[in-house]
């Protein structure tokens, strides 16, 4: 894959969105090793990294698996399954997917309804700047009082929570929809 490719781009702008952090620092491409180990439970080197975004010189070629780690860290099946899900509207810079719902769109304290199979419903509240409590739970691990950060909400892709936290445990991450993403995301005012 050429790496200046439009759809590499994208990509690398998702990942920094989904992590809240740009890449422009040797300490953000380790954060971004970091992520990428939690979510995917793969490994792509700090030079992979630095070259696919051009902050060294390196070739012009990245593997199909490279970028498939990425698109699945951001929640895709595969670098396919990103091409083939993924499109702009007019001049925007801002990569759209179908049923998405962005934490930038949501109210501070409104509530938002989620599920996945096979019968998990929670119910979660937005404490603003991407960060959610959640409120009530059914059939699932998550429990009332939890919190994590998440930028987007997807439908049929798995929900990336980051910084979760339940009492005083340490913040961690957190997956919810694994098997076949979230079903359904309901605004609740």
């Amino acid at each position: 894959m050429n790496s200046n490719d439009n759809d590499i781009l994208l990509l690398r702008e998702m990942v920094e969105e989904s992590v809240a952090r740009k890449m422009k620092s040797p300490a953000d491409f380790i954060f971004l090793t970091g992520v990428i180990q939690e979510r995917c439970h793969e490994t792509l080197s700090v030079s992979t990294l630095k070259r696919i975004w051009g902050y060294v010189d390196g070739y012009d070629i990245t593997r199909f698996s490279t970028l498939s780690i990425l698109a699945r860290c951001v929640g895709f099946r595969d670098w396919d399954d990103f091409t083939a899900n993924h499109h702009r509207t007019g001049e925007s810079s801002h990569l759209v997917l179908g049923n998405t719902l962005y934490a930038t769109e949501i109210s501070e304290n409104a509530r938002l309804a989620i599920t996945w199979a096979p019968d998990r419903r929670v119910l979660l509240q937005h404490l603003g700047d991407g960060n959610f409590k959640v409120m009530e739970s059914e059939n699932s691990k998550l429990k009332p009082n939890d919190t994590f950060h998440c930028t987007c909400f997807v439908i049929g892709h798995p929900l990336y929570l980051d910084n979760f936290a339940r009492g005083s445990n340490p913040p961690t991450m957190f997956v919810v929809g694994n098997k076949g993403g979230l079903t359904t995301v309901e605004r609740r005012g």
